[in-house]
């Protein structure tokens, strides 16, 4: 194998290395102005976006996956054989790259990991002498869907064949696909020159806090409003794994506040007692600032899922 060969196959796997991480941040869409079509940015690549293509139309490119149809000479049987796409049109997409000022390259569809449940949501989805032909599931964006339906009966053959030729037959059919969401988001704000001041009330005489105490306090100036902590859950996540998320985040919070207004005492006149952890000083060099009286920490976390959704099927020859 040659060196420039080589170095594409090795190109090439670091582009598909790269791709296994990229995912939509479902929880933010995009605006888009007027265009009818849901837009997300991507996790982790600023300027790449995505786009949930917005129905499975008939195929119109080329004649090769043309949708065909067939009436019988005495009009008593349609057959129509209907291959169509999960597309967004292209005009669709220029104006959104426009509005996004980025090129038409920089929006990704985003592809099915799965699809169930297809049906059409008309009166003739139990009649006798209607017969339809699924696949039993949509794979992604680029693949062809074939839907075949079979009619007999000359009034039921007119009125479908009008149908079809006239916007088409509506089907549904169920989709999912992997997206990034936020798992939790904690929030805290609290006027920092007002937390000194308590700590500095309650000092004791030698000036010592304990982290337990640190903790107590921190608890009663949260019942107090003087802390406020707001969270944010996805309650899709199994509680238990929420539960210690958001509690290291508490516990991160409590650290930025410990760093903030504390320093960390390394010489001690007596042993440290048990269970009460390390001891700390109030900073003699903290300064009441504007910042500090609105002082305001963000932790968020954000989870890979299967997000499930729909898509429409507009069963028509064109």
């Amino acid at each position: 194998m040659n060196y420039k060969l080589s170095s594409i196959l090795l190109a090439g796997s670091l582009f598909a290395a790269q791709l296994t991480f990229a995912y939509p941040v479902i929880d933010t869409p995009v605006p888009t102005g007027t265009y009818p079509v849901k837009v997300y940015a991507d996790h982790e690549v600023p300027g790449m976006y995505w786009y949930i293509p917005i129905s499975v139309d008939p195929w119109t490119r080329d004649s090769r996956y043309q949708s065909s149809l067939y009436i019988s000479p005495n009009k008593d049987v349609l057959s129509l054989v209907f291959r169509g796409q999960a597309s967004v049109d292209e005009d669709i997409l220029r104006g959104v790259a426009r509005s996004l000022g980025v090129s038409v390259n920089q929006l990704t569809p985003i592809a099915y990991d799965y699809s169930k449940d297809l049906f059409c949501e008309n009166l003739y989805a139990n009649l006798p002498n209607v017969q339809w032909l699924f696949p039993k599931q949509i794979g992604n964006y680029l693949e062809i869907v074939p839907v075949s339906l079979r009619v007999t009966g000359t009034d039921l053959v007119q009125e479908v064949n009008t149908l079809i030729q006239n916007g088409g037959l509506a089907c549904v059919v169920s989709v999912g696909f992997k997206a990034v969401s936020t798992g939790y988001k904690v929030e805290m704000t609290a006027d920092m020159n007002t937390v000194y001041e308590r700590f500095e009330a309650a000092a004791h005489g030698e000036y010592l806090w304990w982290e337990v105490d640190i903790h107590t306090l921190l608890e009663k100036l949260r019942s107090e409003g003087v802390i406020t902590i707001r969270s944010l859950e996805d309650t899709s996540i199994p509680q238990t794994e929420l539960d210690k998320k958001i509690q290291a985040s508490m516990d991160q919070i409590t650290s930025k506040v410990i760093d903030l207004l504390f320093v960390q005492k390394l010489k001690l006149p007596t042993e440290p007692i048990v269970g009460r952890g390390k001891p700390f000083s109030l900073r003699v060099d903290y300064r009441k600032t504007e910042e500090n009286k609105h002082f305001k920490l963000s932790l968020e976390a954000d989870k890979v899922q299967i997000k499930d959704s729909q898509i429409g099927l507009r069963i028509a020859v064109q």
